[in-house]
């Protein structure tokens, strides 16, 4: 009888562990689960293509608190993603962004560069529900692949060396400083 008794344990050990081992790596621990802050909402396109619009968002990348990620600032333009961007929480609980084709990412208060282009709303073409206050800011960047810092670092190189634009004929001359 005791050697049953230890097989039963055995037996309910074995077929206890494979559960227990599934529960471990199940999903991450939730925002909400972990006290931290919800991630706001991707707004991403719908339609997957590897065009893009020819405009240059750089700036800061801002979570507003309608949970919206905006270009700047609370009055900044509503970001709508690449695609195939996702959104994470990194264990030191920032919010990451990043694009899974690229493998490039960015985190909420970085200065960004994204290439896309500007439009005015209604918004359309998204896969998330998109909340209220999301869906009627003035305008909204439909944004590219999401660019490396060193991408960035280089626009901004090539902005510092472009020579100033010459002022059009006719125009008046720039106005002097005197001290």
């Amino acid at each position: 009888m005791k050697i049953c008794s230890h097989h039963a344990v055995l037996v309910l050990a074995i077929l206890g562990l494979p559960a227990c081992a599934s529960t471990a790596r199940v999903s991450p621990v939730s925002a909400q689960a972990s006290g931290a802050a919800p991630l706001p909402v991707l707004i991403r396109q719908t339609i997957r293509t590897e065009m893009t619009m020819q405009a240059l968002f750089m700036g800061r990348l801002h979570h507003d608190p309608h949970g919206c990620l905006r270009g700047d600032s609370d009055e900044g333009p509503i970001i709508v993603w690449h695609h195939d961007t996702g959104i994470e929480r990194t264990p030191d609980g920032r919010t990451r962004i990043t694009d899974s084709t690229t493998g490039n990412a960015v985190h909420v208060g970085d200065e960004i560069a994204l290439s896309g282009g500007y439009r005015a709303g209604p918004l359309s073409n998204v896969t998330e529900s998109v909340p209220e206050p999301c869906r009627t800011p003035k305008r909204f960047f439909i944004a590219g692949r999401v660019m490396s810092e060193a991408q960035r670092q280089d626009i901004l190189a090539r902005q510092r060396r472009q020579p100033a634009a010459p002022l059009p004929v006719g125009a008046p001359p720039a106005p002097t400083v005197r001290r």
